[in-house]
């Protein structure tokens, strides 16, 4: 009876969370033209009173040409302890937020792991956490939510920057044969990765054209009530901007 309540709520929360990645997934659409591409194109806004495209593409750029010091074995080094221990951080972090008591933190060269208490509560969060959670980033979204507006620029680039530095980890790290990933299920880790990355990358998009306040109202309500009530009217929003 345990076992098949197991593989029940595995589908069940496979399935919720590969729903949540199509709806997020529409909202990334939606949020990609109608607020990136058309500020870029048609938006006109002051430096500095929201922030604007460029804070981002000058963050990403800026992350492309750090890879170039890469060169040097030392920082290669440096960054690959540093991505994990940014990983190990991220599973602390949410853990804490499950109000889970950690036990030890350790990363060196060989071994790189975090003990806290278990519980199936917020296992799948916890567990999958350092691949779709760009932590740094969310560490700035509340100066982007209440910081100065002649700011606005800056944050955007340290904000792009530090999602870069999150795509890269991802890339270079995500297997299927990690022990994380096989322990969620792969079906399951899938759909909830897709789901957050969506989320994550759509607000991003979203916050230089109004605002951080803005961004998620739109991300996590405007935009998904659309998708859901008038599908028509979304893809109308979509189409036209590509």
């Amino acid at each position: 009876m345990i076992r098949n309540f197991q593989k029940y709520s595995y589908w069940l929360t496979t399935g919720i969370y590969v729903l949540l990645a199509l709806l997020f997934f529409g909202v990334l659409l939606k949020s990609f033209g109608y607020d990136a591409v058309d500020m870029w194109v048609n938006f006109k806004t002051e430096r500095g009173k929201q922030g604007n495209m460029i804070g981002l593409l000058c963050g990403f750029a800026a992350y492309t040409l750090f890879l170039l010091f890469l060169i040097s074995p030392k920082i290669r080094h440096n960054l690959r302890w540093f991505m994990h221990f940014t990983h190990e951080l991220t599973h602390t972090l949410v853990a804490l937020l499950f109000f889970r008591r950690i036990e030890e933190f350790v990363v060196s060269g060989r071994d790189c792991y975090v003990k806290y208490q278990k519980s199936s509560i917020g296992y799948v969060p916890i567990t999958l956490s350092p691949y779709c959670i760009p932590i740094y980033t969310f560490m700035l979204f509340p100066f982007r939510y209440f910081g100065a507006p002649q700011y606005m620029f800056a944050f955007d680039v340290m904000i792009a920057f530090t999602y870069a530095f999150h795509v890269h980890s991802f890339i270079r790290y995500t297997r299927y044969t990690q022990s994380d990933i096989e322990g969620c299920g792969l079906a399951r880790s899938t759909a909830f990765i897709s789901f957050v990355h969506c989320s994550v990358l759509a607000l991003i998009l979203s916050m230089p054209k109004g605002g951080m306040k803005l961004a998620i109202q739109r991300v996590f309500w405007e935009y998904p009530i659309q998708f859901l009530t008038d599908p028509l009217g979304w893809i109308h929003d979509v189409v036209k901007f590509f």
